[in-house]
């Protein structure tokens, strides 16, 4: 891939879909893959990625996410956008946002509540990483650990193994 100058959005989202397209092949869902930015790309502004957050392309989400993973000290000034992610339709954006959220050491109550709604998500993968974030979140909340204890009980086995983890964890475990 010839390099290029990744300055904007506009140009990070042509370097994620052309990344995507020559990196995906068929029977492989593009939005497992965790692209490997070229320094210019990682380089870019914050700004810029909490633009991507946005983004109409789930695979440029998808890269916001994963960026700001790795740097949740800076995540915290684009908590609207990550909020906006835990509620998005396509389930890898949020087991992402699940991922990012458990990294932050404090989120307020509204982001606490869409991580308990993502506990009812139809995909057994978004209701494991919301019982998982939130064991790690640390909120003791009533309606918090009534959420968690339904959890415990759901028909998936990894679901309900991270639910009571998060129960324990938060000392509302019940056996």
């Amino acid at each position: 891939m010839a390099t290029r100058n990744v300055t904007d959005l506009d140009s990070l989202t042509e370097l994620v879909e052309d990344m995507i397209l020559q990196l995906t092949y068929p029977g492989y869902d593009g939005r497992a893959l965790k692209l490997g930015l070229p320094d210019e790309a990682t380089g870019l502004p914050a700004r810029v990625f909490g633009q991507a957050l946005n983004h109409e392309s789930v695979y440029v989400k998808l890269t916001g996410l994963r960026w700001f993973q790795e740097r949740p000290g800076i995540a915290k000034a684009h908590m609207r956008n990550i909020h906006k992610c835990l509620c998005d339709s396509d389930e890898w954006v949020r087991k992402e946002a699940l991922l990012l959220v458990e990294r932050l050491e404090k989120v307020d109550n509204d982001i606490i509540q869409s991580v308990v709604g993502c506990l009812s998500a139809a995909e057994a993968d978004v209701r494991k990483g919301a019982a998982k974030a939130l064991g790690k979140l640390g909120n003791k909340s009533e309606s918090v650990l009534a959420a968690l204890r339904i959890a415990a009980e759901d028909k998936d086995v990894e679901v309900r193994f991270k639910a009571q983890k998060a129960l324990r964890k938060l000392g509302g475990y019940v056996a």
